[in-house]
């Protein structure tokens, strides 16, 4: 399953923009034996709170790290790409790799839960119809 924490690692593939934002659609608590989590878990960004790390506050990762995110949204805001994450997967795919038809059934089916500037301004797909060329 994606974890808050991958987000602390993960660029955006087409510009290679840090960090991107996460969207999040469905996600469970899992339980997780916290005990020897050191905080700050993450080393630059922390995607929970979205906002990057700073020396001496207090982060609230032993709460992170038991969420299990099921199906979401990652953005970089630079280019507007997004990926889809998919039953605890991150699609993290070049442009020339991803199905139209496939995001596009991801947006439709998550419509009401996602961004309307991703639905409308995405890349590579969006539900406007300005599409990059990508594969069918």
């Amino acid at each position: 399953m994606m974890r808050y924490w991958g987000l602390d690692v993960l660029k955006c593939v087409h510009c290679k923009s840090f960090p991107l934002e996460i969207f999040v659609i469905e996600q469970e608590t899992q339980n997780v034996d916290t005990k020897d989590v050191e905080t700050p878990f993450c080393k630059v960004y922390c995607a929970y709170l979205h906002e990057n790390i700073q020396e001496g506050k207090e982060y609230p990762c032993r709460e992170c790290v038991k969420i299990a995110i099921k199906t979401a949204v990652l953005y970089c805001y630079n280019c507007k790409h997004w990926y889809p994450v998919r039953n605890g997967i991150v699609v993290m795919l070049t442009d020339n790799r991803r199905k139209t038809e496939k995001d596009l059934d991801f947006l439709r089916t998550y419509a009401d839960k996602i961004p309307e500037f991703i639905l409308r301004e995405g890349q590579p797909v969006n539900l406007t119809g300005r599409n990059q060329n990508i594969k069918q």
